[in-house]
Formats: structure tokens, sequence, C-alpha cells
């Protein structure tokens, strides 16, 4: 950007701030800025600059009109001659040198504070893009500062142990093209959390980890919530359905998901056009103020994953989603969420493919049977299929499974929807009924009668106790252990054969009845603050 003198050096502090407050601001229209290019493109500054001096935001609008005064200045004194032998004397040269290292030494102060001061803490705030391999190191805690891109072709690696902890607004985005190597350990989970000290921790403090990949999505030019919509890291989908995201084990993820406006979310984890290459096991999200986790297309496999406390759906699925599910927990509590599965395929075109229908063995969905929410176990609907067996559904204040179109009712006559080895127990508002009547306007399927349908099933089974072995709605300690003789111990179908399946659990529920050690030991944590 020039010769460094203070009006530069004023001009570069000045950028820093707006690029901080149109982070804040949110509504801007503009996304994510990236400094590195504010700085070293001429067009690009100059046309962030001229929005910002007609943005609704009065401190944006008055940075707009200093910084493009600065940066006119700035253009006219590089394209001056430069000085030869018989210019400026040496004298002259003396007197400019002072404010030029005065400005200097300001910038320099400016950006030691921003980055430097947060290592000689033992953090390292992380901001903008990653354009290059970074490994992220158990040693010290990485801060994201704000929404953090890692860039198609770069791979970031995190080790186990590692704690990576979200600000106000920021979110950890893996691009299509991009890879996530976060393998952690039984022993060393790595933990993304809020950057609030723990006690003050809430739903929400931060974004979350967003996965994209390029694995086919029934939906032209995807873009995924929570980014802007003009931006094209937001994109992901394409033709490769073995594609890869990258590796995510033994990890959990707290205290994030929020609005960035109406209808539009980041939640705990969220997964867009990933495919079969993916590797996501051993994965914990906790008190996400949105959805759990949600997946967008793609053939993305799931296996061990515990979901507490969202503030929306626990799994929730759209556009295409045909992975593998085996041991799968979702816990909602007392005070917040709305549906342990909501499951679509597409909003606009019910019939879109690939239809999401994803297969799943080995799950418990549980809820304290509120007295203040109404949770559902599963919302399926816009035409989704699914295969669901070997289930234990405990505890919800609303009903057990709503279908909510034709397209999704169609679904159950061509075998894309369908249900093997289900055990319901205690589920309405006094735990005696299953499913909700819908008459007139509340008839949203075409007359579709639930309770005559999975009552006629005879792998589903009802009003039989599980028998867990302790609380297993308690929001701090969950135990989801069945007893060694409950009713989950029977009624199972085969699980299919294959590298990725566990054909051993020959049980309902994600945990095998009478176990004393389980999948959960060690890595999970529930924290309420």
């Amino acid at each position: 950007m020039g010769d460094g003198t203070p009006a530069r050096a004023r001009l570069v502090e000045l950028l820093w701030q707006l690029k901080q407050n149109y982070d804040r601001a949110g509504d801007t229209g503009l996304g994510f800025i990236h400094f590195n290019t504010l700085l070293n493109d001429a067009r690009y500054r100059a046309e962030i600059i001229e929005r910002a001096r007609h943005s609704p935001h009065n401190h944006i609008r008055h940075l707009g009109e200093e910084l493009a005064r600065l940066d006119h200045a700035d253009a006219a004194n590089n394209a001056r001659p430069q000085a030869t032998a018989t210019g400026p004397s040496r004298f002259a040269y003396r007197r400019l040198a002072w404010p030029l290292i005065i400005g200097t030494l300001s910038l320099c102060l400016l950006l030691f504070w921003w980055l430097a001061l947060p290592y000689l803490q033992g953090d390292r705030v992380v901001t903008g893009v990653i354009e290059q391999d970074q490994t992220w190191t158990a040693d010290r805690d990485w801060v994201l500062g704000d929404v953090v891109y890692v860039l198609p072709g770069v791979r970031l690696t995190i080790e186990p142990g590692a704690r990576i902890l979200g600000r106000a607004d920021s979110a950890l985005v893996i691009t299509r093209g991009a890879r996530l190597h976060a393998a952690g350990r039984e022993d060393a989970p790595i933990v993304f959390t809020s950057s609030q000290p723990e006690g003050k921790r809430a739903a929400g403090d931060w974004g979350g980890l967003v996965l994209l990949g390029d694995a086919p999505v029934n939906e032209p030019d995807a873009q995924i919530e929570g980014i802007d919509a003009g931006d094209p890291l937001g994109a992901y989908g394409g033709q490769n359905p073995q594609g890869s995201c990258g590796v995510l084990e033994y990890a959990r993820i707290e205290f994030a998901g929020f609005e960035v406006y109406a209808n539009n979310e980041l939640n705990g984890l969220t997964l867009g056009g990933c495919g079969s290459g993916t590797i996501v096991r051993h994965v914990q999200v906790h008190r996400s103020l949105d959805d759990g986790v949600e997946v967008f297309g793609g053939n993305v496999d799931l296996r061990h994953i515990v979901i507490t406390g969202a503030g929306d759906d626990g799994l929730d699925w759209d556009l295409g989603w045909r992975g593998r599910v085996q041991f799968l927990v979702v816990q909602q509590h007392e005070d917040s969420g709305d549906n342990a599965f909501e499951a679509d395929n597409n909003g606009a075109h019910h019939q879109a493919l690939p239809r999401s229908e994803p297969i799943m063995y080995n799950v418990t969905l549980v809820s304290p049977r509120s007295s203040t929410r109404h949770h559902r176990a599963m919302t399926l609907r816009e035409g989704t299929g699914g295969h669901f067996h070997n289930l234990l559904i405990s505890g919800f204040s609303g009903e057990a499974i709503d279908l909510r179109d034709g397209a999704t009712v169609a679904n159950l006559d061509t075998g894309a929807l369908d249900f093997q080895g289900v055990l319901m127990h205690g589920i309405g508002p006094r735990g005696l009924s299953y499913f909700e009547a819908e008459q007139g306007d509340a008839d949203d399927d075409g007359g579709f009668d639930e309770d005559t349908f999975f009552r006629g099933l005879s792998s589903v089974r009802f009003d039989e106790d599980p028998r867990f072995n302790q609380d297993a709605i308690n929001p701090y300690h969950p135990n989801v252990t069945p007893a060694l003789r409950s009713p989950a111990t029977r009624g199972a179908v085969p699980v299919p054969q294959g590298e990725f399946w566990d054909e051993a659990a020959n049980y309902l529920g994600a945990v095998r009845p009478g176990a004393s050690a389980t999948w959960l030991d060690r890595w999970t944590a529930f924290p309420a603050r």
C-alpha cells in the first residue's frame, strides 16, 4: 500500500476499525471483509469504502468519509515521482523521519495489542481466512475472533486435547475443497467452546463448526445457512459422493449456534455436501442455541454421536442426505428444544433427487416430558425418506412421530421410509398418548393416521419401560444405559454387514443394556454454563 507515512498508518488503522465495525453490525449486506485484500487491492478497498459512505450506520458512514479522504491522498502520494539527487535536502528527510517513526510505532502497537498480546497470554487469536496449511496445537487455546474460513486446498490440523474458543459472532468454516483433520482421543478430546469463562457461558455464545464439501445435494447452487448469500466461500455440493470434508473425531462442540437473521442460523455442527469419505465419529454437541447437528445433503456417515440440550432440533437434515448412522443419542432438556429429529427432503420440491434417505441403527431419543415445551421425537416432512431400525424413544411431551405431508406418507408405500425394531415409552402429556389427533386445519398429511399405522407394525412396541439404570434425562449427569433385563434386549433387527457397521449391536437403543462401561465414557461432558 505504499511507503508507510503517518497518513498511511492512520489509513491502515481506520481500515481495521471499518472491518471490525462491519463484522459487529452484521446487517450491512457485505458479508465477511477480507482484511488482507482490503490492504492490498485498491479496487476492492475503494468499493468497500464507497459502500461504507452510504451505510445506514452513522459510525460506519463517518469512517467511510474519513477513509475516502485518506485513500485518495494515499493514491495521489503514490503517484508522485520519486525524489532525485536534486530533490529535498538531508535536513528535509530528517524532518519527515520523526512523523514516519511515530506513525509506524503507533501501527505496531495497535497490531501488537490485537495479535502479539494473546501469544504472551498463551492464546492465539485467529481471524479472517486461512490460506495455507496450519496446525493448532494443544499447548495453547485458539480463539476465533470472527468467522474464520479455511480456504480450498488448505488443510487445518487440530491436535488431540486442543481447545478452540469462539468469541461472539465467530465460527469456523471449512470451505468446499478444504480439509479438517481434527482427530482427538478418548483421553484428549478436542473441545470447541465459548470464549466466555466457565460459569458465564450460554447457548449461542459463538457460531459453531461448518464443514462444506462437493457431494450431491438436491438444490442447485446451494449456499449454506449462516453465511452471506453472495459469498462464494459458503457454496457446497457437487458430483462426488465419495468426497471428504476431513476428520472430526472425539470432539465436543459447546454453547454454539446463533441466528444470523430470520430463519438463517448456524448450528453446533453443520455438514453441507460432505461425502462418504468424511469421518464424523465420537462427536458431542452440547447446548447449541439452534440445532445440534444439521446435515444438508451429501453422503456423510455419523457414528457415536451425542446431542444434548439443543435449543431447537437435535438432528436436522435436508436436501438429499443419504448417509448411515449407528449409535446416536439425542437428549432434550426440560426448558429448551423442539424435535429430536426434524427431517426434510426439499421444501420447494418434495420429489427432488437425490431424496433424503438416511439409514439408522441403534438410536436413543429421550426427553423429560416437559411441562413447558412441546417435544416431539420425530417430525418427518417435505418428502423425506429414511430407514429407522433398533430405536428406543422415551418421554416426549408432545408425540412420538409426525408425518407432515402426502409426499412423505407416500414413501411408506415405495419402501423409501420404514421402521423396524422400535420401542416407545411414556410419551404424551401424561405418558399415555403417543400420537396427536389431526382434524380440520390440523390435518397436514391428507388424513393419514399415525396411531393406526404404527400400532399395526409388529416390530413397533408401546408401553414397555426401557428401565434405564439411572436418570436418562438428568441434564448434568445423564445415563442412557438400560438395565440388563430391559425390554431393549429384545426385538432388534440384524445390523447390516460391512466395515462401517457394528453387527454385534443386537439391541434397541444406542447403548448395550446392562453395560458397566459405554462408548460415552471419558470424552463427553455436560456443563450447564
